[in-house]
C-alpha cells in the first residue's frame, strides 16, 4: 500500500515515541508529542511496571482477542512473539481492517526496526529514574535526531515526576504506507494502548495530554512514524499522532 508523501500530516515528536509531555489538540502540526504510546509510570525502582519475563523481546503485535498468559499471537507484520510487554486487554473484531494489514517481505526489516524502537522506549519510560542512556534505548534502532528529542521528553517527564505504567499492555499493529524512497519509509500503527503516565510516588494517573492516558483495557491510538535507512540499518527518526492510521 502506497500513499503520496503529501498525504501525511505529521506531528513532530518532542520526545520519542513515548516521551513528550506536550498537551493540547494533537491535530496541531507543530505540536511535539511522543510517538508510540502514552504510558504511565512505574514504581520508584528501576524495574518496569509490567514485570517482563525477558529483557530483549519486542512489544507484542496484533492481538485481536483477550490476551492469553503466554506469548501473544502475531500476524505477518509482527516481530517474534514475546511476553515482555503483554497485549492490551481491549478486544477488537478479528475482521477489523486494523487487524488485517500484512507486510511485504521487503517491508519486514522496517517493521522489525519500528517495533524494536518502540519496545525500547516503553521499557525505558517505565523505569525510574528515567534514563536516556538505558541499555534498551542505547541499543535500539533510533536516529541521533530522535534521541535528542527523546532526551527532552525524558527531562519533561522527570520534572513532572512521572513514569510510564506499562502493566496494562500494548498491542502494536504497524504497516508500511510509503516506501518510494529507498532510504525513507513511513509506518502507520493503530496501537491498542493500555499504558498511562502516573506520579512515581503516589501512583496517581496523569491527566490526558497529547496521549489518552486511559490505561486498561486500552484504546486505539493512531501513530505515524518516519523510518530512515542509515548505513544499512532502519532507524526510527520521527513520529506523532495520526488518526488516519486507525481505519
Amino acid at each position: 500500500m502506497k500513499r503520496s508523501h503529501s498525504a501525511f500530516s505529521f506531528i513532530v515528536v518532542a520526545a520519542l515515541a513515548l516521551g513528550a509531555c506536550s498537551s493540547g489538540d494533537s491535530s496541531n502540526g507543530d505540536q511535539t508529542v511522543p510517538i508510540p504510546t502514552a504510558g504511565t509510570v512505574s514504581s520508584t525502582t528501576d524495574e518496569p511496571d509490567s514485570t517482563p519475563s525477558t529483557e530483549s523481546s519486542p512489544v507484542s503485535t496484533t492481538s485481536t482477542g483477550p490476551p492469553a498468559s503466554s506469548a501473544p499471537t502475531t500476524n505477518s507484520t509482527s516481530a517474534p512473539p514475546t511476553t515482555l510487554i503483554r497485549p492490551a486487554d481491549l478486544v477488537t473484531d478479528p475482521n477489523d481492517p486494523n487487524n488485517l494489514h500484512t507486510s511485504l517481505p521487503e517491508h519486514q526489516p522496517i517493521i522489525d526496526a519500528y517495533v524494536a524502537a518502540i519496545n525500547a522506549e516503553l521499557i525505558t519510560y517505565s523505569r525510574w529514574p528515567l534514563d536516556p542512556t538505558s541499555t534498551e534505548l542505547m541499543g535500539a534502532p533510533i536516529s541521533d535526531a530522535m534521541r535528542s528529542r527523546e532526551n527532552s521528553g525524558l527531562v519533561e517527564r522527570t520534572q513532572l515526576n512521572q513514569v510510564l505504567d506499562i502493566s496494562g499492555g500494548m498491542t502494536l499493529r504497524p504497516y508500511v504506507v510509503e516506501n518510494d524512497d529507498p532510504t525513507r519509509a513511513f509506518v502507520w500503527d493503530c496501537q491498542i494502548d493500555a499504558t498511562f503516565w502516573k506520579d512515581k510516588d503516589t501512583g496517581a494517573k496523569a491527566p490526558p495530554d497529547a496521549w489518552p492516558n486511559n490505561g486498561p483495557p486500552g484504546v486505539e491510538v493512531g501513530i505515524s512514524a518516519v523510518m530512515v535507512l542509515v548505513e544499512g540499518e532502519w532507524l526510527l527518526d520521527d513520529g506523532g499522532l495520526e488518526p488516519r492510521a486507525c481505519e
